[in-house]
């Protein structure tokens, strides 16, 4: 219990510090892309988590679209099912195709196993800038002008996919854009055929201009939403924190942390519910601190409230079993609800209570009992059953406290038949 009380007085500040820092980051005009360690990792990993799941689930789509893009050029270079164009051209259009769809169905592949969801980058990666290198290059073996034109549109296609669509941090997707263009560059300036530079550089690097742009855009809303959802619930963490609190105010002594009144009016009417079906004792050790109004007036309250809290603190270690409850009654006096024990049980629990306050030694100039503070005792025990009332239970108590007091005080007196 207390180390639960310790983890939450120590979580709250870490709670308050995220929430202050989301809120700093949302107020953001221009956001940065990128947070603080744990904020990062958790959205990164999110990012990956969508991405994966808009692939796994709408691969299909890629494969329509590629269909969709061949079709298209079959349609413009076929006339009665018969290609009108070079048959080397045929042939370079049928090495692209074959080498997009593998790479389609490789990723497609690799989506679909659940266990290579921590590798994603690793095959991502590879696979796009295979493929856009494949779509760059490839056509400059293509001796239709149109043609080479056309498939250029591929990899713009592609590029947009990459920056808009696949749900990739901006960096990455502009490492892949990037990387393969400088890749395509370098291949091809090593074959040996004619290469549009200006075409290159035209689709290519301005694509790649425009999806960063698009890319930002996206990914600043994605973290946005990011830190809004993270803001809702850690608003509502401390409301559910607040909830709690105010949960523990509504059944605590503010003074000395035991269970006020109502709180143990409310255990005390289950427990003698549960004692009356299980045929169990159940006990009640009534406390009061003897000539306490004496004490505030020599003492004065501050120390007057001190002293009810050692006394507090003292009937708290007393309660040593789970359903045990240690409550403050109303000003100095003070109860111990015993389920499951009998009277004698009852006793001992009230003499251990009796000797740890004296051992206390809190002085007490104007007691005519001893020179320190002290308490008096009664205690009562029953088996519940329907001739009972729960509050006669309290009156036997009740009574064994006021015959402590008239006896002398600073003793325990048990209800055995008063």
């Amino acid at each position: 219990m207390g180390s639960d009380k310790t983890a939450r007085t120590t979580a709250a500040p870490a709670w308050e510090a995220e929430y202050d820092l989301v809120r700093e980051l949302l107020a953001q005009k221009f956001m940065r892309l990128s947070f603080p360690a744990r904020l990062e990792t958790e959205l990164r990993e999110r990012m990956q988590r969508r991405a994966i799941t808009t692939l796994r689930e709408n691969y299909w789509m890629l494969f329509i679209m590629a269909g969709a893009v061949a079709l298209v050029i079959l349609m413009q270079f076929t006339v009665a099912g018969n290609w009108i164009g070079p048959i080397e051209d045929l042939q370079v259009m049928l090495r692209m195709g074959a080498i997009a769809a593998a790479a389609l169905l490789i990723m497609t592949i690799c989506a679909k196993a659940s266990a290579l969801d921590p590798y994603y980058d690793y095959y991502v990666a590879p696979v796009a800038i295979t493929l856009l290198v494949v779509l760059a290059v490839a056509p400059a073996f293509l001796l239709d002008e149109t043609l080479r034109q056309r498939s250029t549109y591929v990899v713009i296609y592609t590029l947009l996919i990459l920056y808009g669509v696949a749900n990739m941090p901006l960096a990455r997707a502009a490492l892949i854009g990037f990387g393969s263009m400088g890749i395509s560059a370098l291949v091809a300036s090593r074959l040996d055929v004619r290469f549009d530079w200006g075409l290159f550089l035209q689709y290519f690097l301005l694509t790649n201009l425009v999806g960063l742009g698009n890319g930002y855009v996206l990914e600043v809303r994605e973290r946005r939403l990011f830190l809004q959802s993270r803001l809702l619930e850690l608003e509502k963490r401390q409301l559910n924190k607040l909830s709690e609190r105010l949960v523990q105010l509504s059944r605590e002594d503010g003074l000395t942390g035991l269970a006020n009144r109502r709180h143990f009016n409310d255990t005390f009417l289950l427990e003698w519910e549960r004692a009356r079906r299980e045929r169990h004792s159940l006990a009640l050790v009534f406390a009061d601190v003897d000539h306490f109004k004496a004490y505030n007036d020599n003492h004065g309250h501050l120390e007057g409230d001190r002293a009810l809290a050692a006394v507090a603190a003292v009937l708290q270690r007393v309660a040593t079993r789970p359903g045990d409850l240690a409550a403050r009654y109303g000003g100095e006096e003070f109860v111990l609800l015993l389920p499951n024990t009998d009277l004698d049980g009852a006793g001992e629990v009230a003499e251990q209570l009796l000797r740890a306050v004296d051992a206390k030694a809190l002085p007490h100039k104007a007691s005519s009992v001893g020179k320190h503070v002290t308490i008096s005792i009664g205690v009562a025990a029953v088996v519940p059953d329907v001739h009972l009332a729960p509050a006669q239970l309290i009156d036997r108590a009740d009574t064994a406290l006021y015959q402590a007091k008239e006896s002398g005080r600073h003793r325990v007196v048990l209800c055995d038949r008063c």
